[in-house]
């Protein structure tokens, strides 16, 4: 791993704290990942940093694919319906609907969206 904090090469890991991490669901039933989650030490800098997982956003308990499909879903049907057929909370589908909703507005580019007139001449 490059060190964040001073650029340098880091071999060694400090520690291993495997996460678990919900998916989408495969013949029916929920699946989980458990994901190492590896923290190394920088010798050069005395900083611990953790590893970054490209399929999974900081500090989240799903996959980004999970995430977008319960914002699919949603689009499809309520929040308590989505809510029941998951085994999420309400909250927890209403928390990933508005994070995928601000992200994609996020990626969105400026004017898109808006309707700008045209004169033909």
């Amino acid at each position: 791993m490059i060190c964040p904090h001073c650029g340098q090469t880091i071999r060694k890991i400090h520690q291993n704290r495997p996460i678990l991490v919900r998916d989408l669901s495969l013949f029916g039933r929920s699946v989980y990942l458990q994901v190492p989650r590896r923290q190394f030490y920088c010798s050069h800098c005395q900083h611990y940093s953790t590893e970054v997982l490209s399929f999974i956003d900081w500090e989240r308990s799903y996959t980004q694919r999970y995430e977008t499909y319960i914002y699919q879903q949603v689009k499809q049907a309520t929040i308590e319906q989505v809510s029941q057929n998951e085994g999420l909370s309400r909250d927890q589908v209403e928390g990933i609907f508005n994070r995928q909703f601000e992200q994609r507005q996020a990626k969105k580019p400026k004017g898109f969206g808006t309707r700008k007139s045209v004169s033909m001449r």
